[in-house]
Parts: C-alpha cells; structure tokens; sequence
C-alpha cells in the first residue's frame, strides 16, 4: 500500500479530475486516502498547497515515464517512436492523471510563469530531442515545443477518447498514429 502522503496526492488527483475543483473537500480526500483529515495538514500546509504539490509531482512522474529507455541526444525514429509509446502508455494507464491536468490549468492555481519554469525544469530533455532534430534539417523549422505538440500533445486528446470509449484502436492503428506524428515534424 503506498505511503499515507502518496494516498493523500492520489485521492486529491482522482477527486479534481472526476468532481472538479468544487467538488473536493480535505474531508473527502482524507476519506479517499483513508487517513484522518487532520493527517493531510502534516504534510500540506492548506488545500492551495496540496493541489500545487499534486501538479508538479505528475509533472515529474510524467516526465520521469516519458524519458525512459530514450536517449535524446539522438534524434531518430528509434527514438521517437520510444517518446511516443512512453507518452501513450502513461496517459492510458493514469487518465485521472490528463483530466486533472485540465482542470487545473483551467483553475486560479494556473500560473503561465510558473508552468513554463516546470516544463523547462521537468522536459528539458524533450525539447532537447525536438532541437536537435531541428537543428540537423530532420525536423520543421519550428519551436522545439510546438514540434512536441504536434508529436506528442495530440496523445492527451486521444487517451481520453480511447478511455470514454469513443475510439477503438488496434496495433495497427497506434502505428498508423505514430507513423502519423513523425510525418507531422518531419522536415519536407
């Protein structure tokens, strides 16, 4: 059973992403965590902190999963593909994850400034991968992050399609994508 503060993140993130912000109380994440409310304030401050806290640790979760086995000082299919498949699998196996990403970049909490520090921070090594494409002539000559988005963000939408049930993939079809997401950068 993972530790009472990861209880504590877990409930905060499946109770905003399923309730919304207005939809969650520290006496429903402490019901959700299974831990006394008085419990969550020995390790956040205040319901503001907590939230915060949720989004940079899946930040650092997402990047952590998305990164491994890709060596992006290269930038090639091989590894392309890796970052692809690693994003598609995380989003799948956490959508609470991407929905309470959307409501909290839809909330007050949502600081632009502070967004981009933790995106530099936590997928410096994407955009690196996205920069050295570019700067070889095999990618757009585009911003390192909207190649990623054009590579990679489209993933969020349809992890959430695929888990309401409104698209149906198979093995061939996920090729199909990803053949599709590496056209999208490549350079022509």
């Amino acid at each position: 059973m993972p530790d009472k503060r990861e209880r504590i993140l877990a409930a905060a993130e499946t109770l905003i992403a399923h309730c919304g912000f207005q939809g969650m109380s520290m006496q429903l994440v402490a019901k959700q965590a299974n831990v006394a409310t008085g419990t969550i304030y020995r390790y956040f401050a205040d319901k503001e902190t907590l939230l915060r806290c949720v989004h940079e640790e899946r930040l650092l979760e997402v990047s952590a999963t998305i990164l491994h086995n890709v060596n992006t000082t290269e930038p090639s299919h091989a590894q392309f593909r890796q970052l692809w498949l690693n994003t598609l699998h995380y989003l799948q196996a956490n959508p609470d994850s991407l929905c309470y990403r959307i409501q909290y970049e839809a909330s007050p909490l949502f600081d632009r400034e502070e967004e981009r520090q933790m995106s530099d921070r936590y997928f410096k090594p994407v955009f690196e991968f996205f920069e050295h494409g570019r700067d070889a002539g095999l990618f757009r000559d585009m911003p390192a992050e909207l190649l990623g988005f054009l590579a990679l963000e489209n993933l969020m939408l349809l992890s959430q399609k695929c888990t309401k049930g409104c698209i149906e993939l198979d093995d061939y079809l996920y090729q199909q994508l990803l053949d599709a997401s590496w056209n999208a950068i490549l350079k022509r």
